[in-house]
This record gives C-alpha cells, structure tokens and sequence, in this order.
C-alpha cells in the first residue's frame, strides 16, 4: 500500500509543479513587461526593481497554488482512469477512499501551509511594496507618470506633458484650477523634476515659458509673466512619508486585524467590513483542499486523451470558486450573511460538491 500510494503522489505532484511554475510565469509576465519598463524607461534602479518582483511572489501564490493543485488532480487521475489503473485497484480489493486518503492530505498540508503566506506574508509583501512605491515615487517623480495625458496627482495642480524622458519633459502645460476666478496656467517649452525626498516634495523646475500671476489690484485677474527659469514645490496628491504610511486592511496581519475589529466593537462601529477580509484570508488559504476534493472524481471521469479539457475543467471550477466567493463576499456586504459564512460560502459549495462526487466515484 505504501508503494501504491508514492505512485499516487508521484503521479499528483510532477504535474502539479509544472503547472504551478507556467500559471505563475504566465501572471508575472504582464507585470514583468511593467517591471521592464520602469527599469529601462524610467530610470529606476535595479535594486527597486528586485524587490518590486520579489514582493510580487506571495500574492500571486495565493492563485496559482490552488489552480496548479486542481490541474495536477484532475490530470493524475485522468491518466490513472485512462489507463484503467483505477479499475485495477478496485479489482484488487481497494476502495477509491484509501486511494484518494493521501491525495486529500496533501490538500490539507498545503492549504494549511497556505494559511501563514495568505494570513501573514501577502499583507506584509502588499505594505511593503506600497511603501517602496511611495519612495521610488518620491525619488523620481516621472516613474509612474505617462505623457499626453492629464497627470492629477499633484494638488492641486494639474499637469499636461508631451514628452517624458527620465526626469526631463517637453513642452510642459500646467492649470491650477481655482474657485474665486479663472484658472491660473502656466507653460513652459522644458521641465524637470528635482526629488527632495527627506521633505517629501519635489521640485518642478521650468524652462522658456510663461505664467499666469495674480494681479495685485485685481486678485481675480492675471498677467502674463514670461521666464527663463520657474521653480514650483510639488507634493504627491496623499503624499506620505514611506516610513509613517497607514495600513490598510489588507496591509494588516490578523493579530492587527483582530485588534481593530476589537477596538471598533468597543467603539459601537460595525466591524464587518474588517471581520471579512479576516475570514477570506483563511477561507482562501483553504482553496487548495476544496480544489482537489473536486477535482479528484472529474479526473476519473476525465481521460487520458482529453487533456485539453481537463484543463478548461480546471479554469471552469476556477472561475466557480471565485464567482461564488465574490458573490458570498456580496451577501456580506450588504448584511445577509454574517462575514464568516458569507466568506465560507465557496468552500462550503464547491467542498459539499466534491463530497457527493467523490462518493458517487466510489460506489461506481
């Protein structure tokens, strides 16, 4: 029996890994091709960039983990009923619950692995990366900035740029929109951004333009200033300091969860909104067992040769499960359901689902 279950395994796994490593180059390419761009286009250096990439990992764990776990499953034992081993086994005594036994417990450690990464390190990865984003934007302002569009992130200027090329900029329009008259603008032929990151501003200095200025007699009117040099201070639209940024809900580890749920109840404040993003990490983390528990009896009815619709399988269950959990997390939200079933919902369809399939597998 412990020959018969490495076999087992062996079948489960090597397909697993190989679909874990193409559904997770598959959801880092877009963001390589992003990555790529800031690296060569927009001057920032390679040590962001790593850690930008590194920070990328954990959260897209969460997805390609179970995914990879669902097309293993339904693959193994796909091949396993093509190749009517499953039958043999029957034929030998042994019931499909002791073949299915260690499959299920890799579902469970893997889920339970899945608990710290979902629970603990995608928040920490996801703060962590929105501090470095602050910095990289504070350092260099043109980053995430796109010429030929209107740019509102600096307030309560807005800005307008042909052409970006690292810190330098052509042909610069910038409108400071104002309540008591009409809007001050302001042109310039060059431009470039000076970083003062430890004030957390930048410098906007223009060349070869002109400004409309107040009046002094008449604030609501302006004048027309021409200049060979013009410095403007910038600050981000929410700028922070990378070091004081508050986190978010889903920046917080489930201890932080837990304490803000906490102090909003003694507060009188409704804290489901917090209660749920706590059930959905655990809930998520779950996923890889609920997948192979339904996965497990299609691979038997799914055969060898139609492995291209084992994997359109897997994407349908896929797209199931979330369906079902953004819909549970809708129910949540508009009070229906308390957040712990509403979040649970998916795992309790698709797991019951599996149940009844897997035990009509067994009986056939």
């Amino acid at each position: 029996m412990r020959i018969l279950r490495g076999y087992i395994l062996k079948e489960l796994l090597q397909p697993s890994a190989m679909a874990l490593l193409l559904f997770t180059f598959v959801m880092l390419v877009g963001n390589l091709v992003k990555l790529a761009d800031l690296l060569v286009n927009k001057g920032i250096s390679p040590l962001d960039i790593l850690q930008l990439f590194g920070l990328l990992i954990p959260s897209l764990l969460i997805y390609t983990v179970p995914m990879a776990l669902l097309t293993g499953t339904l693959l193994a034992f796909g091949k396993l009923s093509s190749d009517r081993e499953i039958l043999a086994m029957k034929a030998s005594g042994i019931g499909l619950f002791p073949i299915a036994l260690p499959v299920l417990i890799v579902g469970l450690l893997v889920s339970l692995a899945m608990v710290p990464i979902n629970a603990e390190a995608v928040p920490w990865s996801h703060f962590v990366a929105r501090q470095l984003g602050v910095k990289v934007v504070t350092e260099n302002p043109t980053a995430f900035l796109e010429p030929g569009r209107f740019i509102k992130e600096f307030k309560p200027y807005i800005l307008f740029i042909y052409q970006i090329n690292g810190n330098q900029m052509s042909k610069v329009r910038i409108y400071e929109p104002r309540e008591d008259g009409p809007t001050r603008t302001i042109v310039a032929e060059r431009g470039e951004f000076l970083p003062v990151p430890d004030e957390n501003r930048v410098v906007l200095k223009l060349y070869d333009g002109a400004a409309d200025e107040p009046d002094p007699k008449i604030p609501s009117k302006f004048y027309k200033l021409e200049f060979q040099t013009y410095a403007m201070n910038l600050r981000l639209k929410g700028g922070q300091d990378p070091r004081t940024l508050d986190k978010k809900p889903k920046d917080m580890s489930l201890q932080e969860l837990r304490d803000e749920v906490h102090r909003l109840a003694l507060q009188g404040i409704d804290p489901a909104p917090l209660e749920m993003e706590l059930h959905r990490r655990i809930a998520m983390a779950f996923s890889p067992l609920v997948f192979i528990l339904i996965g497990l009896p299609l691979g038997i009815t799914t055969r060898r040769a139609q492995r291209s619709i084992g994997l359109g399988i897997s994407v349908l269950i896929f797209v199931g499960y979330y369906l079902l959990l953004i819909g549970g997390q809708a129910l949540g939200q508009k009070g229906w359901l308390p957040p712990g079933p509403a979040l649970w919902l998916a795992n309790g369809v698709m797991g019951t689902v599996g149940g009844i399939l897997l035990w009509r597998a067994a009986r056939s």
